[in-house]
């Protein structure tokens, strides 16, 4: 008898995940471990664009309402914060030195 598939892979990549959402709403995300590694290895800085990035891979395999885009971005903003930090470049040592200049 084969083996019955579920929604995630052997790795659990497609396993569907809670998100919360500013105004407290629980929505379940497919695949967002997943999501949220493949834009941190995109390693990108900016904010908006972190977010642009994983508002759209999420808009691909789930249902995101146009009035909720903003409460999505949001919600996976901040998982992306916990999960991956301020930045992946924080993480590999590459912040710029912060150097303090004295008069003389």
């Amino acid at each position: 008898m084969p083996e019955e598939k579920s929604n995630s892979d052997v790795d659990g990549t497609r396993k569907i995940k809670k998100l919360t959402l500013p105004d407290g709403f629980r929505v379940g995300i497919l695949n967002l471990d997943n999501i949220l590694k493949e834009v941190a290895e995109l390693k990108l800085i900016d904010a908006v664009a972190i977010k642009t990035e994983l508002l759209e891979r999420v808009k691909s395999c789930n249902y995101v309402a146009s009035g909720a885009e903003n409460e999505y971005s949001t919600a996976l903003f901040k998982e992306y914060q916990r999960k991956w930090g301020k930045s992946e470049a924080a993480k590999d040592g590459d912040t710029p030195e912060i150097h303090q200049h004295t008069k003389g």
